[in-house]
């Protein structure tokens, strides 16, 4: 949906715009490159200039994009230039978006004859977003000197463009001695997070102490700081005998 809304967006400021040559016809009207992470670069996209007349066209000039756009080569080269009847040349751009946004441009080729033909160039930048389910992993009562049953997060980046994870730690210091990763589908960091991926962060609870515990694990990502909640309670250690005594003591010998 909100594809369709960014093609008809742009198609509007194209409408009204210069009157174009009828033997002049770009394909797409609109390059749209739909989603592009923030300050990362797409690949070259292109636009074909057709001459579906019979006599060859002068191209005097384009329009040089700019902003969040760049020229990036194509076979019709550098203005001026002509394209023989019948023929056809491209002209490619990349786009590089600054910020969350849709971003819209409007590219004018001029004929020698004065004649001039819009193409568009549109796009959005977006940034990968981290759902982390749950948002908390809590571990019951677990005796100090043992090791509690395993749990997992699932970590989903719920955007349509990938995104970095950089780091994961914690600053929780007094509870960093009690949780430990223990596995999961997420590497080690650094690593690309695909749009619409997922992966688990698995740990396990092994208190030193009697009471509660916790630690957050700070998940950072190019697209900030995500956090992940962890708590436990530590339980009096399991003594070898249910009297809490090792055994009996013996009387001195005589």
């Amino acid at each position: 949906m909100r594809h369709t809304l960014r093609l008809l967006l742009g198609m509007l400021l194209l409408t009204g715009a210069a009157s174009a040559s009828a033997a002049l016809v770009p394909s797409p009207g609109q390059l749209d490159f739909r989603y592009q992470a923030v300050f990362t670069t797409s690949d070259p996209k292109a636009t074909t200039l057709t001459n579906t007349g019979n006599q060859a066209l002068s191209v005097v000039s384009v329009t040089q994009a700019s902003g969040v756009y760049a020229r990036a080569g194509g076979t019709c080269g550098a203005a001026p230039f002509t394209i023989p009847a019948q023929a056809s040349c491209t002209i490619a751009h990349t786009f590089t978006p600054s910020r969350v946004d849709l971003f819209y441009q409007t590219l004018t080729v001029t004929l020698a004859g004065g004649e001039r033909v819009d193409f568009g160039l549109a796009g959005e930048g977006s940034e990968g977003y981290l759902e982390i389910t749950p948002p908390s992993l809590w571990f019951s009562s677990t005796p100090v000197g043992t090791i509690g049953i395993e749990q997992s997060a699932n970590l989903f980046n719920n955007r349509p463009v990938p995104m970095q994870i950089v780091q994961i730690g914690s600053t929780s210091v007094p509870g960093a001695a009690a949780f430990v990763r223990s596995g999961g589908t997420c590497p080690q960091p650094p690593f690309q997070q695909g749009a619409y991926a997922s992966c688990t962060l698995a740990y396990t609870f092994a208190p030193t102490e009697v009471g509660n515990v916790w630690m957050t694990v700070d998940i950072m990502a190019s697209s900030g700081t995500f956090v992940l909640h962890l708590s436990g309670d530590g339980a009096p250690e399991i003594s070898l005998f249910g009297d809490g005594f090792e055994g009996p003591a013996l009387a001195p010998i005589q």
